[in-house]
């Protein structure tokens, strides 16, 4: 009897589990893009869904309580985007700030009666909303994970950013062969791997040296040299692809996430030291930093670094990315407390966009998702995106108390923390985590960032009688 019980409860455990590597292998392979449109949303989105209520049936109170902030925050954000879609009566729609061309638009076609959403933009609003069920689905299925398990989950999200960074060597390889580019609309002129976008390809490889880090530093045994060999290659080929892909907001990921790997090796203490062994901790911290100016170097004598040639000829106002944002802190004002509704900008940006910049192409987003998503969803967005610092920063208070790392759960702190201030940043000129995969890393990354006190957790009833 205690043989079969102890059989069903480790089943039990590897749910949560599979089901996440599942989402994981399906996000990368079929959400590399952040527009609604793409075909393979039909298969993913329904498969998040599904994952999400495997999570919510085996998800326990006490793994609540410890990732309370994440997941109150990840909650709040779905149910907000969730009220901004739902049917309003007219006299207190038509009163919201802001909705006074819509009110009159209605109003010439005979619709000034109809119930209406928050949203300026009914279906990209629920566009949103089924977006975040992806990565609402993979945090509930990371907080449920074992320390053990938390680790395997790493190597998958390392071999799925090496697989992304095989196909790009193979576009570069192929001379750029369209056929090898898994999305419609796309950048066809840079390796851009299981991604639709450069900048969003390059992110990827940034927050996948942190985690590079850390698998080279729990290498042990007779392969450990075989291990360290090995991760010192794969990061000079994932700095050489980041540079490629042209991105400047790469450039300067790559800088981070070479401070951060260098942090995570200064602050490695292995648990059992044998005395009088020397410590090859200098050797890496300088090993980490050099890859970096050295693969740059590389790049730029084999003219690959497009990205660094870019940053010297191009700055972020030839781009129009300074107007733009110039107007929409202009007008955001008009919509506020509430926002103009979640997935409005396209639309609103048209409506408010100077004359200068008119032409045959449109902005999809702001190229900022702060800015985007204090204009979309106004003041609350505001509370949610203060509460997310404040989470990010206490994280790295408690992380820095708890030096020098020797644990697990320690080093993918530092892994969590180090790819949501990448991400944050790079939200700044991008708008990065609306592409799925990148979402439901930057969820795994916000569980991790609580793992030491869920370990603790998990080690205080693995001691109970």
């Amino acid at each position: 009897m205690g043989r079969k019980f102890t059989l069903k409860r480790l089943d039990s455990r590897s749910i949560p589990f599979f089901t996440l590597v599942v989402l994981m292998i399906a996000v990368f392979l079929m959400g590399g893009g952040s527009r609604g449109d793409i075909i393979s949303l039909i298969l993913l989105r329904p498969l998040g869904v599904i994952c999400l209520a495997i999570g919510l049936v085996t998800l326990k109170r006490d793994q609540v309580h410890i990732h309370r902030l994440a997941l109150g925050i990840m909650a709040a954000i779905v149910v907000l985007i969730g009220l901004h879609v739902v049917p309003l009566p007219p006299a207190i729609w038509s009163a919201l700030p802001g909705r006074d061309i819509a009110v009159e638009a209605g109003r010439l076609v005979g619709l000034e009666d109809q119930w209406r959403p928050l949203t300026l933009s009914p279906h990209r609003g629920w566009n949103a909303f089924y977006a975040m069920l992806v990565p609402a689905a993979a945090m509930i299925l990371a907080m449920q994970l074992t320390v053990d398990q938390h680790r395997k989950l790493l190597l998958v999200i390392l071999a799925l950013a090496a697989t992304s960074a095989l196909l790009a060597v193979a576009q570069v390889a192929s001379g750029l062969n369209r056929s090898l580019f898994p999305y419609a609309v796309t950048n066809t002129d840079y390796p851009v791997g299981l991604f639709a976008n450069r900048n969003h390809s390059a992110a990827m490889l940034c927050i996948a040296l942190p985690m590079l880090a850390v698998f080279g530093l729990k290498a042990k045994g007779a392969v450990r040299a075989l291990v360290h060999t090995a991760t010192g290659a794969t990061a000079i080929v994932l700095v050489l692809l980041a540079l490629a892909t042209g991105s400047r907001a790469g450039f300067v990921g790559l800088v981070i996430a070479a401070l951060f790997s260098a942090a995570l090796i200064r602050a490695w203490e292995p648990p059992v030291r044998k005395r009088g062994a020397r410590s090859l901790k200098p050797f890496y911290i300088v090993g980490a930093i050099a890859t970096v100016f050295v693969t740059a170097f590389i790049a730029i004598a084999f003219s690959r670094a497009d990205g660094l040639g870019r940053l010297a000829e191009t700055s972020a106002a030839d781009e129009n990315r300074w107007p733009v944002w110039e107007t929409v802190v202009g007008f955001m004002g008009q919509y506020q407390p509430f926002g103009s509704g979640v997935g409005s900008f396209v639309e609103l940006f048209q409506v408010h966009e100077p004359r200068d910049m008119l032409g045959t192409t449109y902005w999809n987003h702001a190229h900022n998702d702060w800015l985007e998503w204090i204009l979309e969803l106004g003041v609350p967005a505001v509370i949610l995106l203060v509460l997310a610092m404040v989470a990010i920063a206490r994280t790295g208070r408690t992380a820095w108390a708890r030096l020098p790392l020797g644990r697990t759960p320690d080093l993918l702190s530092w892994v969590g923390l180090s790819a949501l201030f990448i991400l944050g940043l790079w939200s700044l000129v991008d708008y990065p985590l609306r592409v799925p995969s990148l979402a439901c890393v930057a969820a795994v990354a916000a569980v991790w960032m609580r793992l030491p006190a869920a370990s603790a957790g998990q080690a205080k009833q693995t001691a109970r009688p």
